[in-house]
């Protein structure tokens, strides 16, 4: 996997600073280096490139606890070079190790398990059935051939509309700028109401597939705690607009991030949440991104769920994935703050996961931030794996109620975790206040943006 001259850079872009994390000069799979520049943390979903990325770092752990030398010194075609440390560039001078180097050369966990043949030779090897080899998690599937970009177009040709979406929404003021496009407030000529859409690019869009997976989602499922589609264009090939409801009130994120709820808040918020979730797993759809982020709050206290992008498919009354787009059995994707340990060890997961992300985005709503949210999202990784459930830390001032919902949310063993029916029954949700009593956070939140 590794060339002896590879070297390797991971970079993370946010709006402003430095790449927050590079991995370089991995020398015969010796050697590696985290640095981390004006770090800020990152609430971005990731898919493919940090799933790969965490591959290569798996892979290189294995070698660098069966062959690494304790000296700092590599050889490499017969020159010695240095192993670099925190320091300046070039120098192996430093003895300063940083908390990322530490964690990179420690014991994986259990759950990595070994690769040794304990056997002696292949003739004693005893070959899984196929069945089998389906259900143990450790088997990977074949990966699915990745739809060209034309082939992408033309699917999306046949789920939206192709005519001017200007002659039936008017465009009125941009609301947001993200990634994948522009979000604008736009009035339905023929309903005379307001409606939020976004607008794409479609040629410079990274990953296009996933458009079609946010798509079909949204036209084939509605329901009040969901943001909900109603209309869909693409003019010329490349302008895509997708037509959403509009919540006013903005993302919880705003909300938890600038002011303090109490539990009977929480609870209205989380059981809204847990509504939608029960929704779409019903239906057997993950949708693994659960975080404040994805949930928009209306006005009038409204809460719904929304950005379907990572959403996949399981098989009814099956543990296993179906296609649907990017759906893979044990495929990272998600923001890594509210990842799942499942999810972390590259394991088969189910809807489970999004059950603990939930739980994730309670701490956040009492906290202000999920947990580990300064840690560099490579160490927040490490740390979801080794430690499995994350520290409470105000765990003195709440409730007996609170406490168990998180304790049944956050369970690392997934069979144990609860399911939505369990959860929308369960004491802490009952004690619920009503959606209108967020009225008057989301006016605050909303008063000090336009400060």
């Amino acid at each position: 996997m590794f060339a002896q001259h590879t070297s390797l850079r991971l970079f993370c872009l946010r709006e402003a600073g430095a790449a927050s994390i590079f991995l370089t000069g991995l020398p015969t799979i010796a050697s590696a280096k985290i640095f981390d520049s004006n770090f800020r943390p990152l609430r971005i979903s990731v898919q493919s490139p940090f799933a790969t990325y965490i591959d290569h770092i798996t892979f290189a752990l294995t070698h660098l606890k069966n062959n690494a030398n304790n000296s700092a010194v590599t050889q490499l075609n017969g020159v010695s070079k240095p192993f670099l440390r925190e320091g300046s560039v070039g120098s192996a001078s430093s003895s300063k190790v940083s908390s990322d180097e530490e964690f990179l050369t420690k014991k994986p966990t259990a759950e990595h398990g070994k690769a040794e043949d304990n056997n002696g030779g292949y003739e004693k090897v005893i070959v899984r059935k196929a069945e089998q080899q389906e259900l143990d998690i450790r088997t990977r599937p074949l990966p699915r051939v990745k739809l060209t970009d034309q082939q992408v177009l033309e699917e999306l040709k046949h789920i939206v509309n192709l005519g001017d979406p200007q002659r039936k929404y008017a465009l009125m003021q941009k609301i947001g700028v993200g990634a994948s496009g522009t979000v604008y407030t736009a009035k339905s000529r023929d309903r005379n109401e307001i409606v939020a859409v976004k607008r794409m690019t479609f040629k410079s869009q990274p990953k296009k597939e996933m458009l079609l997976t946010e798509i079909k989602v949204m036209q084939q499922y509605n329901h009040p705690n969901l943001v909900n589609y109603i209309d869909s264009y693409l003019v010329d090939e490349d302008d895509l607009w997708v037509v959403m409801d509009y919540l006013e009130g903005g993302n919880l994120t705003d909300v938890v991030v600038k002011t303090e709820l109490d539990e009977g808040q929480i609870a209205a918020v989380l059981r809204e949440c847990i509504k939608a979730l029960s929704f779409l797993h019903s239906h057997s759809i993950i949708h693994r991104d659960i975080k404040s982020d994805n949930v928009l709050l209306g006005m009038d206290g409204s809460v719904k769920l929304t950005d379907f992008g990572f959403c996949a498919q399981i098989q009814p009354g099956s543990k296993s994935f179906a296609r649907l787009d990017f759906a893979n059995r044990n495929t990272m994707v998600g923001t890594p703050y509210w990842m799942a340990p499942e999810i972390v060890n590259k394991s088969k997961y189910t809807y489970k996961v999004d059950i603990w992300s939930l739980g994730i985005m309670a701490l956040e709503m009492i906290d202000g931030e999920p947990p580990y949210l300064h840690e560099t999202p490579l160490k927040a990784i490490y740390l979801i794996a080794q430690n499995g459930k994350p520290e409470v830390r105000k765990k003195d001032e709440l409730s007996p109620e609170f406490l168990n919902l998180i304790d049944r949310c956050l369970c690392v063993n997934p069979d144990e975790r609860a399911e939505t029916a369990e959860l929308l029954a369960h004491p802490f949700i009952q004690k619920s206040k009503p959606l209108s009593s967020l009225i008057p956070y989301i006016k605050a939140v909303k008063e000090l943006k336009n400060q």
